[in-house]
């Protein structure tokens, strides 16, 4: 299936925003114009379709449970108990 163009948008002269819909889902990817070397726009859409992909392929898993441990929240407690030492 191939990603249907939208429009784009620049930001000055330097980038220019190209906006794509895939599958339902819009994506967006940059072509730099002040010679910036980045991704070529073959590969920021191969990766922006994958990404679109694997997001509906798991779009009805289950939400697992949240778990304190490992979790942002405990690193955050870790850091001010050290803070408050």
């Amino acid at each position: 299936m191939k990603a249907k163009y939208i429009g784009c948008t620049k930001d000055g002269w330097q980038h220019t925003e190209l906006h794509y819909e895939y599958r339902g889902h819009h994506y967006i990817i940059t072509k730099h114009n002040n010679g910036y070397l980045d991704k070529s726009l073959k590969q920021q859409h191969q990766e922006e379709q994958a990404r679109i992909d694997d997001l509906i392929e798991h779009e009805n898993d289950p939400i697992p449970e949240w778990e304190y441990e490992g979790s942002a929240q405990e690193g955050f407690d870790l850091f001010w108990e050290y803070v408050n030492q």
